[in-house]
């Protein structure tokens, strides 16, 4: 018999007042005798990792919290918003800021996670506006490297580039 996650596996014993014991094994493996009255009555589900499992569940938002992306998402709304961060004066202080969609990282994730590969950077295309989907793309730190506010682009027979992208075209 089954209740809750525990599985009957034997009787155990009776106790001085004729009261049965079984000796029970959780879905998890553990094994422990449980007084009948208390897996009757449900008193008793697991060995405590029904517990634990829904403790883990509930404080579960996305899963993602050790992929690269999701520090690359943190880190991004850390420089908009917090005075403290290293990159506050050119986030921040600038008026660059985090849409309302992208305060949670499953929607950041569900607009960008498709594009994303490893070694990519998150660009912004126009470096005067926020980060949303309209504006951002990952991108090669080389990419990125020529899409700063401080580089110089000059005419070239290719159109404008910045010196390091005219001096790759040239040789």
């Amino acid at each position: 018999m089954k209740f809750g996650r525990w599985t009957v596996v034997d009787f155990s014993h009776r106790n001085e007042r004729g009261s049965a014991f079984w000796l029970c094994r959780c879905e998890c493996g553990k094994e422990k005798t449980i007084y009948g009255s208390e897996l009757v009555r449900g008193k008793t589900q697991s060995c405590g990792c029904l517990i634990a499992d829904t403790a883990r569940e509930n404080n579960t938002k996305h899963g993602m919290s050790a992929h690269p992306a999701y520090w690359v998402w943190r880190s991004m709304r850390d420089r908009c918003r917090l005075p403290t961060h290293q990159a506050w004066h050119n986030y921040g202080a600038r008026g660059i800021e985090v849409c309302a969609r992208w305060q949670e990282f499953p929607a950041f994730w569900k607009d960008m996670g498709d594009a994303y590969k490893e070694g990519l950077t998150l660009d912004r295309v126009d470096n005067n506006k926020g980060y949303c989907k309209e504006n951002c793309r990952w991108v090669t730190s080389q990419v990125q490297g020529n899409n700063r506010r401080t580089s110089r682009r000059i005419e070239t027979p290719w159109g404008k580039l910045t010196v390091s992208e005219a001096s790759r075209k040239s040789g």
